[in-house]
């Protein structure tokens, strides 16, 4: 008989058609819970579900299945040259039909043929590894495990019509092996890098801004009565603090410039009677013509140590307590340095005051509108726009550090103070930290650096 012929009449290989022997075999043996249906559909047989279970006269049937495979046991061993005995041999099935799909819900299912025992039929791992599929980023949904026993020359083999469902997990579940694969990737001959210093910084024209704003000079506040205190003593000693520490900690630096703001309350009062400008009365330490005669020898001694290091342009701030007072400490710095090429003092008594270093344009005020600032400064200083990459704007007058705009290349920002709490400022709550703010700019590439001294104790 033919064998081969009458299986490739049903459109299949011998190596087919014993793969779905074997597959019917365990059906019929109970070790498979597969339908009829869904082995013809796995193996493409040309048979019927009735026809294919009760098989006798086709390829299925008892006579033509004993037959063709003593044939295949005799071809065997005579390509083996072994002798022929009546000894019955172990059925040698081919290679399972292995298959992996898809599912509409993003689930996959595997079907494949492993060799597994009893005691990991129920160990999810086990069966995940086994069709390729790792425990830590999949999730077993569900299995299904047929046995299917092949022989060989080699004995009996346990193996399985396994079939199983799994989906991806949704987390990544860490174990000591993930982190030892992941410390395994990492450089074990790590270097710590090595900090090349340089001075770039200290390149190209700098200017240093100091604005020692709101120092209110006179005002007289005590531990009693304020929380705190202050007088002109104390104002002078931080004064000058702040211009030393300022210095040392810019010695590198070759200035170019150096502004330095003076007036915007300076002054606690305005006139013989202890007031504000407009009148407001304030607790005085001295009498105003003292107080004033030491202003004026504080300011001249802080320019002299100033312009040691390179031209000092001194810029009047009105400020709302000392107004007057301000604009004649102003006149009697030009007056005093009027012979010194060194020194520029800018005393007009204007509410905003501009000047322009490199690319950047400074405004100065003791206070201002928000809203109102970016149109009034594009109009005061519009000479200015063409040659300027940035503006900033320094306002003083609430004694707190603050950023009030920061928008198309203008930044509005008000200075903090070194001065200590009035009563008024005390009986309202008012409180921010003491420290003075200055500034580093580059001709070319604005700020640089910003320099905080702190008032720590007093």
């Amino acid at each position: 008989m033919d064998f081969e012929k009458r299986i490739s009449d049903y459109g299949m290989t011998p190596e087919q058609y014993e793969a779905s022997f074997a597959e019917i075999t365990a059906k019929v043996q109970g070790n498979s819970d597969k339908d009829w249906t869904e082995i013809i559909d796995q193996y493409s047989i040309p048979l019927s579900r009735n026809t294919l279970r009760n098989a006798c006269s086709n390829v299925y049937g008892s006579v033509f299945v004993k037959e063709y495979f003593d044939e295949k046991r005799r071809k065997e061993m005579e390509v083996n040259s072994e002798p022929i005995t009546d000894e019955p041999a172990p059925l040698s099935l081919p290679r399972y039909k292995e298959q992996t799909d898809v599912n509409k819900d993003g689930s996959f299912t595997s079907d494949r043929l492993i060799e597994i025992n009893e005691e990991n039929l129920k160990n999810p791992e086990f069966l995940l590894n086994a069709h390729g599929y790792d425990p830590l980023e999949w999730e077993l949904v569900s299995a299904r495990n047929s046995i299917w026993n092949q022989g060989g020359k080699s004995g009996v083999k346990n193996l399985y019509a396994s079939k199983i469902n799994v989906k991806p997990r949704t987390e990544i579940s860490i174990t000591l092996n993930k982190i030892e694969e992941f410390f395994n990737r990492l450089d074990r001959n790590y270097s710590k890098p090595k900090i090349l210093k340089n001075n770039f910084y200290l390149d190209g024209d700098k200017l240093l801004l100091v604005d020692i704003a709101d120092l209110h000079m006179n005002l007289q506040a005590t531990l009693f009565s304020t929380n705190n205190e202050y007088n002109c003593e104390i104002a002078e000693k931080l004064f000058f603090y702040v211009i030393e520490d300022i210095l040392s900690r810019t010695e590198k630096y070759n200035f170019k410039e150096i502004i330095f703001c003076i007036g915007g309350d300076m002054l606690n009062g305005d006139n013989l009677s202890g007031t504000t400008t407009k009148g407001t009365p304030q607790n005085s330490d001295i009498h105003y013509y003292d107080a004033y005669e030491k202003l004026c020898s504080m300011v001249i001694k802080a320019i002299d140590i100033l312009k040691e290091r390179c031209k000092v342009s001194v810029i009047y701030v009105m400020g709302n307590h000392d107004e007057l007072t301000g604009f004649k400490l102003a006149k009697y710095v030009d007056a005093w340095f009027r012979d010194d090429n060194n020194v520029e003092v800018d005393y007009q008594p204007l509410p905003r005051k501009y000047k322009v270093f490199g690319k950047t344009l400074f405004c100065f005020a003791h206070d201002g509108d928000i809203k109102k600032l970016p149109m009034l400064i594009a109009d005061e200083a519009r000479e200015f726009w063409s040659k300027v990459d940035t503006t900033e704007v320094f306002l003083q007058h609430l004694h707190t550090e603050q950023i009030l705009l920061e928008d198309n290349n203008i930044r509005i920002q008000r200075l903090p103070t070194i001065s200590a709490k009035s009563k008024w400022s005390n009986d309202k709550g008012y409180s921010s930290k003491r420290q003075c703010k200055s500034f580093i700019f580059d001709f070319n590439n604005g700020l640089t650096d910003i320099l905080y001294t702190t008032i720590k104790n007093v």
